[in-house]
């Protein structure tokens, strides 16, 4: 692998440091999500200001939200969530994590459906520098962001990185004796709670999360979420085949009830046999209790062997918590040869059935090298396609998408045409 640097030359956002020459920083991408709220498209990194681009996606450049992002790192998290509220209201919770000499600070952003700012919480992970706080999860009363245990390797930060042999991420090491950090962050403004909490669970590394929500009455909470035993962020094109054989990188789908009071945390996996990622579930159930969820999943499975992920996954769970019965999967394969990116789930106007709706995801074919959109039932996933748009270039795969209603765009005119 080459220019294993590559994601350190330059500097943007907070990453002034330098280590013997080698800025301590990363580049701007603004490759990792989009979203279109209050009038706005934007690109998003994690370490960096959105971009905002027009309607033919042009860039016209970065922005702070109207003035919102106010600390001391301007930078806007690639990863956020819309909150349908009891009265139709939405809201959009985005945050940022920097970390400083103190631990991991993160901010916490929510503005209602006009771009406005509502509410600004920072937090402080004590000793929390290299936590990997990637995604977050909300319920009516908490911010939720999980501590990954990874610590820093700082014999290959100054023989490696210094020396251009390997980029930061790849100085960032798994660390099985240390737990998982669950932080429980008191939303503003939504009533009683017993303030700010860290309790703590078996150690495994996520990602994405599912989502998450209160049962009786916010004395208990569920976080689900997307979780392996192990990563190696040194992985690459060179590691062989044998990685598809090790736990490390195979992510599963874990349950997480916490306990508030006690501090107690059950853990327990959903799909041990077959890997996944990037789930989805039909948004107007954000932090609510919800049954269904949408992810990229391997054509392998097993509980020691696994694969690229190519196809989709319904994953359904039972009714009750606590009883016998095990989730559903429904799953669909596009090819031996293709592969499904990150599903993005549509709601069908007017329906109140949790799973009514359109899966849409970017199907890759790797023999033709072309690219389709393909749309889904929703309800039944493993029928396969309800439509194929073969689209007029090859998509490489990629991270985060977003569905909107916003941006129509009429009949294709001929070539030359106006």
């Amino acid at each position: 692998m080459h220019c294993k640097d590559a994601a350190a030359t330059g500097s943007s956002g907070c990453g002034s440091s330098r280590l013997l020459g080698k800025p301590l920083g990363v580049k701007g991408i603004a490759n990792t999500g989009v979203l279109r709220w209050g009038g706005k498209l934007l690109a998003l990194y994690e370490r960096d200001l959105p971009y905002e681009l027009d309607e033919q996606l042009r860039t016209l450049g970065q922005t702070d939200l109207g003035g919102s992002i106010k600390s001391a790192c301007r930078q806007w998290g690639a990863h956020y969530r819309v909150e349908t509220r009891a009265d139709g209201a939405q809201r959009l919770i985005g945050f940022n994590a920097t970390e400083t000499p103190q631990g991991n600070r993160v901010n916490f952003w929510e503005y209602d459906e006009t771009f406005k700012c509502l509410h600004s919480t920072p937090y402080l992970l004590e000793n929390g520098q290299f936590g990997f706080v990637h995604d977050l999860v909300v319920t009516p009363n908490y911010y939720i962001v999980l501590e990954a245990p990874i610590d820093m390797n700082f014999k290959k930060l100054l023989f490696r990185y210094s020396r251009g042999k390997a980029c930061l991420a790849e100085c960032l090491q798994y660390s099985a004796h240390k737990p998982v950090k669950i932080h429980l962050v008191p939303r503003p403004g939504t009533g009683p709670s017993i303030g700010q909490k860290v309790v703590t669970t078996q150690p495994f590394f996520s990602f994405q999360h599912v989502n998450a929500f209160e049962i009786e009455e916010g004395r208990r909470l569920v976080i689900d979420t997307v979780g392996s035993q192990g990563i190696d962020f040194s992985a690459n094109l060179e590691s062989g085949m044998d990685c598809w054989s090790t736990p490390e990188g195979k992510g599963i789908v874990r349950r997480l009830i916490v306990t508030i009071s006690s501090g107690e945390v059950s853990q327990e996996p959903v799909l041990p046999y077959r890997a996944c990622e990037l789930p989805v579930i039909n948004p107007t159930y954000t932090g609510r209790p919800y049954r269904h969820a949408y992810l990229v999943g391997s054509r392998v499975t097993g509980f020691e062997s696994w694969s690229p992920l190519q196809g989709l996954v319904k994953l359904t769970r039972p009714d009750s918590l606590f009883g016998d019965q095990a989730a559903q999967e429904e799953v669909w394969l596009p090819g031996l040869e293709s592969y499904a990116q990150e599903p993005i789930f549509v709601p069908r106007p007017g329906s109140t059935a949790e799973d009514d709706g359109w899966i849409l995801t970017v199907v890759y074919n790797a023999a033709t090298h072309q690219s389709q959109l393909v749309i889904l039932d929703a309800r039944h996933v493993s029928d396969g396609p309800v439509a194929s748009l073969n689209l007029l270039h090859h998509i490489p795969f990629g991270i985060h998408g977003s569905f909107t209603e916003d941006l129509l765009i009429g009949p294709a005119r001929a070539p030359g045409r106006t």
